[in-house]
């Protein structure tokens, strides 16, 4: 069990710290949350209000529990390695493996939670409208 423990814990310091990984994370960080530091940064030294402004409100977004930011900036940063470094073979199947893995799980809850459908013959239904339309 240990042993188990180790291994998985191994696989994801090398998947996290990878620098392929790493620059992209870092990049897609820019796009998603960089700019508002910047903008506020500028808006509050330039005194540009509205800069300021916008960029401070998109901050509070972002720091509000509610936010799935993170989700979305480690999207991009796999997206961003898939195209900048596609011959990081390793890191994609990787990044694959743990996908199909997933996604079957999530299709297997899906497939628990689904309701079972209440089939009711075309007799019992043409019988309920007409008795509504009568009252």
């Amino acid at each position: 069990m240990k042993k188990k423990i180790a291994k998985a814990l191994n696989n994801a310091k090398n998947f996290i710290l990878n620098p392929h990984l790493v620059i992209c994370f870092l990049i897609a960080w820019i796009i998603t949350n960089g700019w508002a530091y910047v903008a506020l940064g500028v808006g509050t030294y330039y005194e540009y209000k509205w800069l300021a402004a916008i960029a401070a409100t998109y901050l509070a977004i972002l720091w509000s529990p509610l936010c799935a930011e993170g989700i979305l900036t480690f999207l991009i940063a796999i997206f961003l390695m898939q195209k900048l470094f596609p011959n990081d073979e390793r890191t994609l199947k990787f990044i694959k493996v743990y996908y199909r893995r997933y996604k079957s799980k999530l299709k297997k809850q899906i497939h628990k939670k689904k309701p079972k459908k209440l089939v009711i013959s075309r007799k019992a239904v043409s019988a309920q409208e007409s008795t509504q339309i009568r009252n």
